[in-house]
């Protein structure tokens, strides 16, 4: 139910912050970039954050829509 969907957002997001700081770890050099573990996280943080917000705001206007 809504427990289990729950969870399964927090995985999802979760794992997404996770690969992201790592991704990033590694990439950003290559743009002569050096981030620290804790800067690369907190720029995750906000593409995440954005991220949730735009499938939010999609799923509201979809959601009218089909009323």
């Amino acid at each position: 139910g809504t427990m289990r969907n729950l969870f399964e957002t927090f995985i999802d997001v979760g794992s997404g912050l996770f690969l992201s700081t790592l991704i990033q770890l590694y990439i950003f050099p290559f743009f002569d970039l050096h981030p620290t573990v804790l800067e690369s996280f907190h720029i995750a943080v906000i593409f995440t954050a954005i991220s949730m917000m735009r499938s939010w705001f999609w799923r509201t206007i979809f959601t009218r829509r089909r009323r």
